[in-house]
């Protein structure tokens, strides 16, 4: 059997039995031709993969030009999993065991749950770290770039059979899924061992964006997420409240890009845990990186595209066209170096797959179906008063109204079209009040004639993320605390600045201590909030 992190190693089907330790010596099963396609066009994301950070002019130290997702995937020792996912579909000799579709779908599947698995392990501890390895273990930038590096070989793969582009597709569906843990997420029914209950928490966090343009040396690609660290934190993670009960958490990662929530993606992983019986969820947690040193606890999520591109390139809702009934045609391209609208319905409005929502909100625009904007159902005020700053080391340069760690607020702003087909908008503001609760004349509903510009954590991903857990949670008709908690920045190297922890600003470094005390103090912080979520389910 391969090691155990090797992306290769899949029983699934009997074909590749031998390489799972069973069946016979590494000849037995069918072998067919199969070779790399190395003209096919490669998606926007898998075009950053040769891309440096800077390496020379102003603020740079380091000279290395290696490309960004090299030195990382590197740096976390996960540099044999784009070589073994290519050896386990086409290998040296150009031969391949996978001899139809459902067989490539079995490996392709247990290939991303071993990427997902290896990440978690590497963040909990439970993963030995390499020697060369020089990544802390909360970093989460390896889980992405390991991803587009493998996705990038699924795009190349040619087997000797008839595979469809449709099936190509799919492929790379299922893979992104189950590298993201979507696949993987199970939760225990009853109670403990000690006799008493279990509290199911599910967690989505997101990828890494803003990571510039492909083939131009950035910054932007070093970004981390603290979304996405918080997940691998905290999977599988069970955690003991004041009753005795244990709060057994399951998180998931998102993509940045619009087209993938559009297909359902988030509906389709947390459906099956929302749906009654004796592992449906008690609490439904969306999460993302926000503003600067504070947490937003998001009240009203709206259902608007904003004008930003995903990391895939694509722009839905492009300056000119900022109205909530815009739909785009397939194919068109809204900017400049921006790739191609590719699924229907799509533009500045967010449409629900019929599957989940049981209606259709794809071939034809309506007001209120879905709704205009979502509520969470967060004990928002039990968060906000729960101390979580307490014991947290503050990053260098990082503010806050206390001593410790950051800021919480319960943010109740968002923006409206008070016409919906006109493009005048008003703003319903912040409060400005911070671990306490506002004076409650300061907090205003939206009003049942207006169409959603933005909500409470504006109107990319983030929202959209709330918007579709949110609006699931009413559909099945759950009473459970669902919601977004906007987590604060990450990104902050260090610049020289005294008050900022001084240090050398060097753009060619993938990490340095600051970045790292803020992912830490980030991670810590919201795993407490969460804490506070799941002690609102106590009695």
């Amino acid at each position: 059997m391969r090691k155990v992190y090797g992306v290769i190693a899949t029983c699934a089907s009997a074909t590749i039995l031998a390489s799972c330790g069973g069946g016979g010596d590494d000849d037995s099963g069918a072998k067919l031709a199969c070779t790399w396609d190395k003209d096919v066009p490669l998606s926007f994301e898998e075009r950053r993969l040769e891309t440096p950070l800077p390496f020379s002019g102003q603020n740079v130290v380091g000279q290395d030009q290696t490309p960004f997702a090299t030195r990382i995937v590197t740096a976390a020792g996960f540099q044999s999993f784009a070589p073994e996912f290519a050896e386990s579909l086409c290998n040296d000799e150009g031969q391949t065991q996978l001899s139809n579709y459902d067989e490539a779908l079995a490996s392709v599947t247990e290939s991303g749950k071993a990427l997902w698995r290896a990440a978690v392990d590497r963040v909990q501890g439970k993963r030995a770290l390499q020697a060369s390895e020089t990544l802390p273990r909360s970093d989460d930038r390896m889980l992405y770039w390991s991803r587009v590096q493998m996705t990038k070989v699924l795009r190349q793969w040619k087997p000797e059979w008839d595979i469809s582009a449709e099936q190509k597709e799919q492929l790379q569906w299922e893979f992104e899924k189950a590298s993201r843990g979507q696949t993987d997420i199970d939760f225990p029914t009853g109670q403990t061992a000690g006799g008493k209950p279990y509290r199911r928490m599910i967690v989505s966090g997101f990828d890494v964006f803003t990571l510039g343009k492909p083939g131009t040396p950035n910054t932007g690609l070093r970004n981390g997420n603290p979304s996405g660290a918080t997940a691998l934190a905290l999977d599988g993670k069970e955690i003991q409240l004041s009753d005795g009960s244990v709060m057994h958490v399951q998180t998931y990662v998102l993509p940045v890009s619009y087209d993938p929530f559009n297909k359902g993606m988030q509906e389709d992983t947390l459906g099956p845990w929302f749906k009654a019986g004796p592992k449906r969820v008690d609490a439904s947690i969306s999460m993302s990186q926000g503003g600067r040193d504070i947490f937003w606890l998001e009240q009203w999520n709206g259902r608007f595209h904003g004008s930003s591109a995903g990391n895939d390139g694509i722009i839905y809702c492009p300056v000119g066209t900022r109205l909530p009934a815009v739909v785009l045609p397939l194919g068109q391209i809204t900017a400049e170096g921006a790739d191609p609208i590719t699924l229907g319905g799509s533009g500045c409005n967010t449409v629900v797959q019929p599957r989940w929502y049981g209606s259709d909100t794809i071939s034809q625009w309506k007001k209120d179906a879905p709704p205009q904007f979502t509520t969470a159902s967060l004990p928002v005020e039990k968060m906000l008063l729960a101390n979580t700053q307490a014991g947290i080391a503050r990053p260098p340069g990082a503010k806050s109204e206390g001593q410790d760690g950051f800021d919480v607020t319960w943010h109740t702003n968002y923006s409206y079209f008070a016409d919906c087909n006109s493009t005048t908008t008003a703003t319903q503001p912040w409060h400005g009040v911070v671990n306490k609760m506002p004076d409650p004349a300061d907090v205003k509903a939206p009003e049942a004639s207006w169409c959603a510009r933005t909500g409470g954590g504006g109107d990319y991903l983030s929202n959209e993320s709330a918007y579709r857990n949110t609006l699931l949670r009413d559909t099945m008709g759950l009473d459970i605390p669902a919601g977004h908690i906007h987590i604060p920045v990450m990104n902050y190297f260090h610049d020289g600045v005294e008050a900022n922890g001084g240090g050398v600003r060097d753009d060619n470094s993938y990490t340095d201590a600051r970045f790292e005390a803020y992912r830490n103090a980030i991670v810590a912080q919201g795993e407490k909030l969460l804490t506070a979520v799941g002690e609102s389910l106590v009695p």
